[in-house]
């Protein structure tokens, strides 16, 4: 029995590393290999959806095309996996209303991610966007 559950674990652990590959390669490609269609996303207290993400990732990607995410620790169980990443990146174009400024920056993150049938149908992420926020507003 254990060893069903660890192949599911460590399927659902690559499912997580490759979702992060496709983000460091910019997410070039279809979301359908990754994301469910019923996808649901929590980030603090906004609830999005699949189309949701898409346009937010896309758009960070054109604000830092060179961001990198690391996978500092992928721990699993069942059909949850956490993930404690690091991103560098650096700042190329506009986000959150702050023109480029080509700083190059580094913040944290903390996602529990849920998958079904080999794609992620919910995620709870914690983004160090304040870090983020004032590396980019420095003096």
């Amino acid at each position: 029995m254990s060893n069903v559950a660890d192949t599911e674990t460590d399927r659902n652990k690559e499912l997580i590393r490759r979702w992060i590959a496709f983000a460091n390669a910019g997410f070039a490609g279809s979301f359908d290999q990754f994301i469910a269609a019923d996808y649901v996303g929590h980030l603090g207290a906004t609830v999005t959806d699949r189309s949701e993400l898409e346009r937010l990732e896309r758009q960070f990607c054109l604000a830092f095309p060179d961001a990198r995410h690391s996978v500092d620790d992928l721990i699993a169980e069942g059909d949850r996996v956490v993930l404690r990443t690091t991103a560098r990146a650096t700042h190329r174009g506009d986000f959150e209303g702050i023109a480029r400024t080509d700083r190059f920056v580094e913040f944290t993150g903390l996602v529990v991610y849920r998958s079904r049938a080999g794609h992620i149908v919910e995620s709870w992420g914690e983004i160090d966007f304040l870090r983020l926020i004032r590396e980019l507003r420095k003096a």
